[in-house]
């Protein structure tokens, strides 16, 4: 409801100084990651692997190495983030995904840890008792006291340089529906009609093969019906709840499963509805403007 989330003014200040300006990201499925030195993505992934009878000691990584050796003898796996949120039983995972984030920014922009950095983080609108925890998580990881949480959905509006409307943003642990007035967030949820209804049907770590996505476009096309359908009801209730008066805004990488950008525009029909030019990403862009 509208007074269980994170809600505050937003603000987006051009910045032209010499700090580092990161918005982050961190999802479900992946960490999305922007700053004045690239844009970095990578799976939400953790992995721990015994190299066979001879090794003494296990080895561990994330992200993207991690996914190299999702299928390798002797690995076993986890996703640290649990419906947007950081799962409490892998604070420590969460430390690396972060550190990773930060660590990219770093290398491309040639800079030492200790150099000034400035992070805004999203979490889901319902993740407000996770806020403190993130807050020490990304300080103490990026070495800054410079750092700030948001609703992450309400970077989409923002990078769209729009000030009103509803965000709609479909990750793979929850779906974003987050209502924006002049800047300020008024009301949200996070629903549980998420793109992991659709890849689980295919397999647990299937959202991280678009190619394997694609080849089962039918099944996709099949399940992103009966998603679209329940979705777009709570999307209607929303809008209906302020008057019908917001634009939407679709975003998410839910958006690039075959079938559900189609079938969800087809259930809102009669709504005025945009998109980002990288729906992907356009939530930490928007991120990284606050950092500014």
């Amino acid at each position: 409801m509208a007074d269980s989330g994170l809600k505050m003014g937003l603000k987006y200040i051009p910045y032209f100084g010499g700090m580092l300006k990161i918005g982050l990201d961190i999802g479900t499925g992946f960490v999305k990651c922007v700053s004045d030195h690239g844009r970095f993505r990578f799976p939400s992934l953790y992995v721990r692997r015994f190299h066979g009878e001879w090794a003494t000691k296990p080895t561990e990584s994330v992200g993207n190495r991690a996914l190299a050796f999702l299928y390798s003898s002797g690995a076993s796996a986890c996703t640290p983030i649990t419906r947007g949120r950081p799962d409490t039983r892998y604070a420590r995972q969460v430390d690396l995904l972060i550190s990773e984030a930060i660590s990219m920014v770093r290398t491309a922009a040639g800079r030492q840890a200790d150099s000034e950095t400035r992070i805004v983080a999203g979490l889901p609108y319902e993740g407000i008792d996770c806020r403190d925890a993130i807050l020490r998580q990304v300080r103490r990881s990026a070495k800054t006291k410079k750092c700030d949480v948001v609703p992450q959905a309400a970077g989409t509006l923002i990078g769209m340089n729009r000030k009103d409307g509803i965000v709609v943003s479909i990750g793979q642990g929850t779906t974003e529906i987050v209502a924006i007035d002049n800047n300020q967030v008024i009301d949200g949820e996070s629903s549980r009609w998420s793109s992991e209804f659709i890849t689980r049907k295919i397999g647990r770590y299937a959202h991280l093969d678009v190619g394997l996505l694609n080849k089962r476009a039918a099944m996709c096309k099949k399940y992103a019906k009966v998603l679209a359908e329940n979705l777009s009801r709570e999307i209607r209730d929303m809008s209906a709840r302020h008057g019908d008066s917001y634009s939407l805004a679709l975003s998410g990488g839910g958006l690039l499963i075959p079938g559900v950008r189609e079938a969800l525009e087809a259930s809102l029909e009669g709504l005025h509805i945009s998109v980002p030019p990288d729906p992907v990403m356009s939530n930490a862009v928007g991120l990284y403007k606050l950092a500014g």
